[in-house]
């Protein structure tokens, strides 16, 4: 007995000392060839998190066309013993425009709908006929609008019509004539697929790419298994804030995964074989050439050649552009509190998923892709993304003061609103406080700014409430990091 246990022991001992001795050898390619041990390498990520004010990542690497490397790093909750791993779920932001843009295309390959075909032939009535859609009433061109445009961000609208001056929908310009980066094209496009099928997004994608692809930890709806193991946003200032659980699939950004579980995504595009490969291949083909200067802001409509030489475009569904190490394509995730950044490069069979919980990502992006797969290609600039600074200023601003209100004057804000068209935030009473929710079932107490004006304490998030002529409250503009999201009172 005891020779038979000390046999196990050393066998268990042999075991343990070859996985440690696995690791520590391992490596992953780099673009240039060369390799990186990856001991080293997540020494620097944890370095460059850290430095950068980025509280957890969740990061995937593909060598070869095959996932090789996922891993959690940082915290779920800044300050908390609760650490993110493989697993954890993250919010995908628009990484989930890219798992929509290639159902699209494998219902494109079933015949169900056609890429050039204009999207009013799919629907029972024109466009402005519909309520989300009336402002576009008298304008033709939207008749031109294809599936293929709002795959290659081509459509004319805006990327958000709360954005606009006016807060309405229009087009910009001409249908195809030139890219501008558009989630209610996408918006568009979810609707005249559903009603294409019959059957929801989630649906869907859950039949056509979740379950072929093993991505088990994927849904663009919340799963209450995810309450298990989640990662909370942070702000610039690692201020952990509220997570916001999706009831309803939007394609252009509700969708929660891992890091892994996109990469075995990116692993089955590249792995394609038959008819899929070739859907794959023209969903990588460049569509639109990009001359903005940059992807948002007043650059976004300034004209240059500076990205020329890398043949900067879009094409369906994904960023495209070229260098010494051949075509790649790549797509970010941006999301109050999240932030996020993949890259492809299809002709090396090389790709990286980097996915943080944190507002500072983006100005760590180039660090972290260059150091963990050598990638200086990326159109980092293009994208806004900012450079990190070591001497900027990581004190919050402090917090607004309350003043108290009477529960007459509180009464008059309770009901239920809805903004970015399927949003709901809901407002109630309870013990002489105001509390707001987007699930009814996590509660976060309103505070009186002045009679019209509540904040949230430790969240960068303001209600400024609107009033009709008879001082009843009818809506609010929803004060978010510095941007407006207008909201109505539906109840």
């Amino acid at each position: 007995m005891k020779s038979s246990c000390l046999i196990c022991i050393f066998f268990i001992f042999v075991l343990f000392n070859c996985q440690a001795s696995e690791t520590n050898s391992l490596s992953l390619s780099t673009l240039d060839n060369s390799t990186n041990n990856i001991v080293q390498a997540e020494e620097s990520i944890l370095k460059i998190i850290e430095a950068g004010g980025i509280p957890g990542l969740s990061c995937a690497v593909i060598n070869d066309s095959v996932l090789v490397y996922e891993k959690g790093f940082g915290f779920r909750k800044k300050d908390s013993s609760l650490t993110n791993d493989e697993n954890t779920i993250f919010n995908a932001a628009s990484f989930s425009k890219t798992i929509f843009a290639y159902l699209v295309m494998l219902l494109n390959e079933d015949g169900l709908i056609d890429l050039d075909r204009p999207l009013k032939e799919y629907l029972e009535k024109p466009l402005a006929d519909y309520s989300k859609y009336t402002d576009l009433s008298g304008d033709d061109r939207v008749n031109l609008i294809t599936a293929r445009m709002v795959l290659s961000h081509s459509t004319g609208f805006p990327n958000w019509r709360f954005l606009t001056d006016d807060g309405k929908i229009k087009l910009l310009f001409e249908p195809g004539s030139r890219f501008s980066y558009s989630g209610e094209g996408v918006h568009l496009l979810q609707m005249v697929i559903e009603k294409i099928t019959g059957k929801g997004l989630q649906e869907l994608a859950q039949k056509r790419i979740f379950n072929p692809f093993n991505m088990y930890h994927t849904s663009y709806i919340w799963q209450d298994k995810f309450e298990e193991n989640y990662t909370l946003p942070h702000d610039q200032y690692e201020r952990p804030k509220k997570i916001e659980r999706r009831l309803e699939a939007d394609a252009a950004g509700s969708m929660q995964t891992t890091a892994g579980d996109y990469a075995r995504f990116l692993q089955g595009l590249l792995q394609a074989r038959g008819k899929h490969q070739v859907t794959v291949n023209e969903m990588f083909m460049p569509q639109i050439s990009i001359k903005s200067k940059r992807m948002f802001g007043p650059d976004a409509w300034n004209d240059t050649n500076e990205n020329e030489s890398k043949n900067l475009s879009w094409a369906l569904g994904w960023g495209y552009f070229e260098s010494k190490f051949g075509r790649a394509v790549f797509h970010t995730g941006h999301d109050f509190g999240a932030q996020n950044y993949t890259v492809l490069y299809i002709d090396k069979g090389i790709g990286l998923v980097l996915m943080g919980n944190s507002d500072n990502l983006e100005s760590m992006a180039r660090q972290l892709a260059k150091g963990i797969i050598g990638d200086i290609d990326s159109p980092f600039d293009w994208l806004g993304y900012p450079h990190f600074d070591p001497n900027r200023d990581r004190t919050p601003p402090p917090e607004p003061v309350a003043i108290k209100l009477t529960v007459e004057e509180l009464q008059k804000f309770i009901g239920e609103y809805s903004f970015l068209e399927n949003r709901r935030l809901i407002i109630k009473l309870e013990n002489n406080s105001l509390l707001t929710s987007d699930d009814g079932k996590e509660w976060t107490e309103l505070f009186a700014e002045t009679e019209n004006v509540f904040f949230m304490k430790e969240e960068d998030v303001k209600l400024i409430f609107k009033f009709d002529e008879a001082n009843r409250v009818i809506g609010f503009n929803l004060l978010v990091e510095g941007i407006e999201l207008p909201g109505d009172k539906i109840k």
